[in-house]
């Protein structure tokens, strides 16, 4: 793949770093999880280029090589239009990977000309639901929320406190059902995350992805735009399969393109 030509694109007062990878073909641009950067994303854009795609990256605000900012979701929202309206990239695809792949789930219900947002394991505070009784479903919620109060309390980040707080008043599935252009959502299927957590936090870690998968189920199945695909990896989906990732965006918008090989399902 050529060199990518840097952008920065400003927006009252914050300035948002993109690399722009080239191409001719369908526009996607890509997004990062939290704490991370665009440089995820190193593995995909290759294979998406290579195909005939258009692929940008962009480093959302307070990451990477963009500036210092409070996230809101306005704010990602924002963000994101700016950098499409500067660089004149029409109706692109969105993808993103866990908090950038709720930005995306957040862009397709307001651009219903969208041709496609991919939201590869992007969750709001694990909180709820959990796939318990009642009474144990409470206390899973305690315990979650007592170990994300205490995590932000431990780190002294003002940054971290305010995302946990927008990722805690955003209602997911109302976004998903609100989908007014195609949206795939990717669960990862790997306990990669609740190995890293105490014993009594995993397991209502453990409770709240089964009781997550249950009703996105549910959900997908009452809403016809909203498509689920499980895989076999950790929560970095695009970093363990970049095949199968790049595959999903291109079956959908570069169906049976010459020289491209769609991912096993």
């Amino acid at each position: 793949m050529t060199e990518a030509t840097k952008h920065v694109v400003s927006r009252e007062g914050v300035d948002l770093a993109v690399r722009d990878h080239g191409g001719t073909g369908a526009t996607v641009v890509l997004l990062h999880g939290g704490g991370r950067t665009m440089d995820d994303w190193r593995p995909v854009a290759p294979l998406l280029a290579a195909a005939g795609l258009r692929v940008l990256t962009a480093d959302l605000r307070g990451h990477g090589a963009s500036s210092p900012a409070l996230w809101s979701w306005p704010d990602a929202i924002a963000d994101l239009t700016a950098v499409i309206d500067r660089l004149g990239l029409g109706e692109p695809a969105v993808a993103g990977h866990s908090l950038g792949g709720i930005v995306a789930a957040l862009w397709a219900t307001r651009r219903p000309r969208c041709p496609l947002a991919v939201n590869l394991d992007g969750h709001t505070n694990p909180t709820g639901p959990f796939d318990l009784d009642a009474g144990a479903a409470r206390a899973a919620g305690r315990t979650m929320r007592r170990f994300l109060e205490e995590e932000v309390r431990r780190a002294g980040d003002p940054a971290l406190a305010r995302l946990v707080a927008e990722l805690g008043s955003l209602d997911l599935f109302a976004t998903y059902r609100a989908a007014r252009c195609p949206l795939v959502v990717v669960q990862s299927e790997g306990t990669d995350l609740e190995e890293l957590l105490p014993p009594e936090v995993a397991a209502a870690f453990a409770a709240y992805r089964r009781g997550f998968a249950r009703e996105l189920a549910a959900v997908a199945d009452a809403t016809p735009l909203l498509s689920v695909v499980d895989v076999p990896t950790g929560h970095d989906v695009h970093l363990q399969a970049p095949d199968r990732v790049a595959g999903l965006i291109l079956d959908r918008l570069a169906p049976g393109r010459d020289g491209y090989r769609p991912a096993s399902r």
